[in-house]
């Protein structure tokens, strides 16, 4: 899956500003189209959408500006660069599955004859279990290439931004197969983090469920 040319000038941007302190002006956007070799309209995307995630702010006036850190929206459940830690994979299984339980048939408005990939990792922070991922996808939905890719994919915030994602967190216990790999007790309590991201169009196209290691991972959101 290709990332849209603004989304690589926006990361080149979040770059650029990281060292610049609060309230430093950022070139305009025709300077910045011809950095980039990209069009103003494709610049100013990438600008909306790095204000519209607080790390700028306009001024009608003057011009654009690098906003305070505090003014950043985070969601701690998603962003990896919000985490100030090392984060690496560990895959524990993939397939393709030739059906699946009602569960995620009902979050995937599939039916018990379709094919569905299945892929469960162990995300580590730092080298210690920060949590565990099901993630599932109809077979159908994805080409080959995504489907080859799929393994590699470190996170799915591409996905989310050419669609949508809802999220439900749900008290638990840490499941029974999960308790040794997040060095946790059985039965002890978590925050399992439903992620349903959905196409444009509405479709549901991947349902992940989250299983956070309370001792390793906090969870902040800044809307």
């Amino acid at each position: 899956m290709s990332i849209p040319i603004y989304l690589q000038i926006k990361e080149k941007i979040i770059e650029m500003i990281s060292e610049l302190p609060a309230n430093s002006p950022v070139p305009s956007e025709r300077d910045l189209a011809v950095i980039y070799s990209a069009s103003r309209m494709t610049v100013r995307k990438a600008i909306d959408a790095l204000v519209d995630e607080g790390y700028l702010y306009r001024n009608s006036n003057k011009g654009t500006f690098v906003a305070d850190e505090v003014l950043r929206k985070k969601n701690t459940t998603l962003d990896e660069k919000s985490i100030e830690r090392e984060i690496t994979y560990k895959s524990i299984y993939f397939d393709v599955k030739a059906s699946s339980s009602d569960e995620v048939q009902s979050y995937l408005n599939i039916s018990g004859e379709d094919s569905v990939v299945r892929m469960i990792r162990l995300c580590l922070a730092d080298e210690r279990p920060q949590s565990i991922e099901e993630i599932y996808i109809k077979r159908l939905d994805l080409d080959d290439d995504e489907f080859r890719n799929l393994p590699k994919t470190r996170d799915f915030n591409d996905f989310i931004i050419q669609g949508s994602l809802t999220q439900r967190f749900v008290p638990t216990l840490v499941p029974m197969q999960y308790a040794h790999m997040l060095e946790l007790k059985i039965n002890e309590p978590i925050i399992m983090v439903e992620n349903i991201i959905n196409r444009k169009s509405g479709a549901p196209f991947i349902y992940m469920k989250v299983f956070n290691n309370p001792k390793e991972k906090v969870i902040e959101i800044t809307s």
